[in-house]
């Protein structure tokens, strides 16, 4: 990497904790080189996914505030071709509160954000995020919330200080208390298992568009993202139109900073050509 290496005001660089979550024998055997093992084999709780693992480490870990922690899933270099070695010196490159490594740029690109990219996979998505977001005061139109290469990231692939983790459980765990507490509409509605492989429940698709709406919705957070259109696209014909995907996500990156109506015209043009 040729950028500068990122120093703590000691001089050295921060450190840089990877953990592999090992969900069978096999991928507990796979652990990559530069990596933790976070087992999860015994958790019976596989209907929170990579969540339980990474909520039982953040809630039971010392952490080290000045020091970056990241939790990847098996497939974390097959998505990004990234290894452990390099994420690290990524990390210490540039200053940053959160680092992300986001695969399926196409997903990220045409649609406005990553509620409104799920919401065409399970239909009512939005309307049951946006209840919930405002059952503890997030008061937010996912429809017309624009998010861009800078803070979309799928799948949790992002290395991140603990302020940002704490933050990202928080709004979590008042999901998972609303999944594991009584009966109620929106209990019912991220319980739902979807057409995903495996019967992945909605809860899930929620928790892993929390960072996402963090790095929107707050922009005290400084963020280095990792060039998206460099790591796997998604396996839907949209990973055809690459062109497309790179101007898709500049002309989202143009309306966050400028605003002008006519750059929102040009997406809207761009992306029905492709329906």
């Amino acid at each position: 990497m040729n950028a500068a290496t990122s120093t703590d005001p000691a001089g050295s660089p921060p450190e840089v904790h990877l953990y592999h979550i090992a969900y069978s024998a096999a991928t507990r055997d796979a652990l990559p080189a530069g990596y933790h093992l976070l087992d999860n084999l015994d958790s019976g709780r596989d209907d929170w996914r990579e969540y339980w693992p990474m909520r039982n480490f953040l809630l039971t870990q010392p952490l080290d505030e000045e020091a970056f922690y990241g939790f990847f899933s098996p497939r974390f270099h097959e998505k990004t071709g990234l290894s452990a070695d390099y994420v690290t010196q990524f990390v210490q490159s540039k200053p940053a509160d959160v680092h992300t490594f986001s695969p399926q740029p196409d997903m990220g690109a045409f649609f406005l954000n990553v509620f409104e990219q799920e919401d065409l996979f399970q239909a009512g998505f939005i309307q049951s995020t946006e209840a919930f977001l405002s059952s503890f005061g997030i008061d937010v139109q996912l429809r017309s919330l624009v998010m861009d290469s800078r803070n979309i990231v799928f799948s949790n692939y992002l290395v991140a200080r603990p302020a940002f983790w704490r933050a990202w459980l928080d709004i979590n765990e008042k999901l998972f208390a609303i999944c594991e507490g009584p009966e109620s509409a929106l209990r019912a509605e991220f319980t739902a298992d979807t057409a995903y492989p495996g019967a992945v429940q909605r809860k899930v698709f929620l928790m892993e568009r929390i960072a996402s709406l963090l790095l929107a919705l707050q922009p005290q957070w400084r963020v280095n993202a990792y060039n998206t259109f460099a790591c796997a696209w998604s396996g839907s014909r949209l990973n055809q139109f690459k062109m497309e995907a790179v101007l898709s996500d500049a002309l989202k990156i143009a309306m966050r900073e400028q605003g002008f109506p006519e750059y929102q015209q040009a997406f809207a043009a761009l992306r029905d050509k492709l329906r």
